[in-house]
């Protein structure tokens, strides 16, 4: 007779216990993450005075699923509702057409799926209130590309202050966020290893004068 597996259950933010891999835990109303690679990249990158700190990544299984988190995920899926308006604008279709569209792009999501969990810090190393976000875009294992405002699944620290500049709150002087972004693989790809990463920051503005400090900056990393 199989022996049951004994699997650990948290409460939330599942992914933070998964250091080993073939480690699981079960989240409570979530369900079981099962690490299947991880990356710890301890690497920091500048656009003065903002000094962002990769710390992992980490590709995981996410099965056992209740129906309300298959639910949320399909949110993340597909075009976004910006995409959506900006591709079926032009054809003069009315809001609820353009809302079947989006709905069409969904993808359903099945018994598991894998996603990438991307844990990193950012500090305002400066004297002045400053308006920024560390990764506007994330491209993974060279092909997998994602606009983290609206792919992002997992709102932790910096990520819940928000990731869109017109709503984000500025760094304040010496201010340090940790953050977590969760990115859906909804290539179809059986992707067992991470083999590289691509971020691009956003603008860095004043925080008062919203006056550009410095453009945007992509950073490259091979595994």
């Amino acid at each position: 007779m199989k022996k049951e597996e004994n699997i650990p259950v948290v409460e939330d933010n599942g992914g933070s216990h998964l250091q080993e891999v073939g480690q699981k835990v079960h989240q409570k109303d979530w369900g079981t993450l099962t690490l299947l690679n991880r990356v710890k990249v301890d690497k920091t990158f500048t656009i003065s005075p903002m000094v962002i700190t990769l710390n992992d990544i980490k590709l995981i299984k996410l099965s056992n699923m209740k129906k309300e988190t298959k639910d949320l995920l399909r949110e993340y899926t597909g075009l976004s509702p910006e995409e959506t308006y900006e591709l079926y604008a032009v054809e003069h279709l009315s809001n609820d057409e353009i809302k079947d569209k989006l709905d069409s792009s969904r993808t359903e999501i099945g018994n598991d799926i894998t996603y990438f969990e991307i844990t990193y810090s950012v500090k305002n190393t400066g004297s002045k209130d400053l308006q920024f976000f560390s990764m506007e875009n994330v491209t993974l294992n060279n092909k997998l590309t994602y606009r983290v405002p609206e792919k992002n699944f997992i709102l932790s620290g910096d990520t819940l202050i928000g990731t869109k500049s017109v709503s984000r709150v500025d760094y304040s002087p010496d201010e340090e966020r940790e953050g977590t972004i969760g990115l859906l693989n909804e290539s179809g790809q059986n992707i067992k290893k991470i083999t590289s990463l691509s971020f691009s920051t956003d603008d860095l503005l004043d925080g008062d004068s919203h006056v550009l400090l410095a453009k945007s900056q992509t950073f490259q990393l091979n595994f």
